[in-house]
């Protein structure tokens, strides 16, 4: 059960700038979310309700109803007669987030690719031609968006319910991608994956599209853990893959994947921005 965020009183030596009103209650939910997803409310942060009312210059209400919807989302940590705080990013919370990741796409997908008729398969290829994979870096929100058109298109067939949960857990990487940058050899492998699965789905290669799909999680998840934490053991989404992918393709996963440590890049705590095709 979600909890309401309870009243606080704002930080001592607070200054921030104000944003521009918001004109609805998605606007405030957006520009919170932005605050989290940009780092300017850090990992761990307390959120000051009243330190949210001021800078965006609305009332508590629809600070509270956006709070609550983060809380929902994952994005805040918080219970009864506590401050809520921006949800700390762990090697545990990502492992988990990425091992259902690959358990919902790869039935997402399983369950789609055939139904696929000519139209669907006509605009799913339109969806990837419009992906702009040179914006990662300097426009992740339009990359993220580009992502996300695609894979509505790729799981249309799963179920409404199950693709919403797809998108969710998409959206729940995005302060990690915002965060976090993946190497440019890991980009060119993104872009190969990506184009690797359209061609399954073009195909009707049901099995391959999975394959594809689970691998790419993996490996990207594998890589945004080896930036955070190269020792970790990543045990779910070790599982994940070797159930997700039919036949022996898991265990074909297991090994392309390797041990998955990567050693984290100079400099990847302070600027790093725009992880490639997570």
């Amino acid at each position: 059960m979600v909890r309401e965020a309870p009243t606080d009183e704002e930080p001592a030596g607070s200054s921030v700038e104000p944003l521009a009103a918001p004109r609805d209650f998605e606007a405030v939910y957006s520009d919170i979310k932005r605050l989290i997803t940009e780092g300017q409310l850090p990992s761990g942060a307390a959120v000051s309700q009243l330190e949210l009312t001021r800078r965006l210059g609305v009332s508590r209400t629809p600070i509270r109803e956006a709070l609550r919807r983060l809380q929902a989302e994952g994005l805040l940590d918080g219970q009864r007669n506590q401050r809520m705080r921006v949800t700390a990013i762990t090697p545990d919370e990502l492992d988990a987030i990425y091992a259902s990741r690959i358990f919902l796409e790869s039935m997402a997908v399983e369950l789609s690719v055939p139904r696929m008729n000519s139209d669907d398969l006509q605009r799913l290829k339109d969806a990837s031609t419009a992906i702009d994979w040179s914006c990662v870096g300097s426009d992740p929100r339009t990359h993220d968006w580009q992502l996300a058109n695609f894979k509505s298109i790729a799981m249309i067939y799963a179920g409404e319910g199950i693709l919403r949960a797809v998108l969710e857990y998409f959206n729940r990487c995005e302060r990690v991608r915002q965060l976090y940058q993946v190497s440019s050899a890991n980009a060119a492998f993104a872009l190969e994956e990506h184009n690797a699965l359209l061609d399954a789905y073009m195909r009707g290669a049901t099995e391959d599209a999975v394959f594809f799909a689970s691998r790419h999680l993996g490996r990207t998840a594998l890589s945004v853990i080896g930036f955070m934490a190269p020792d970790y053991e990543p045990r779910a989404i070790r599982h994940a893959l070797s159930k997700a992918a039919p036949a022996n393709a898991g265990t074909a996963l297991l090994s392309l994947l390797g041990d998955g440590s990567m050693s984290r890049r100079p400099g990847a705590g302070t600027v790093p921005k725009g992880a490639k095709g997570i």
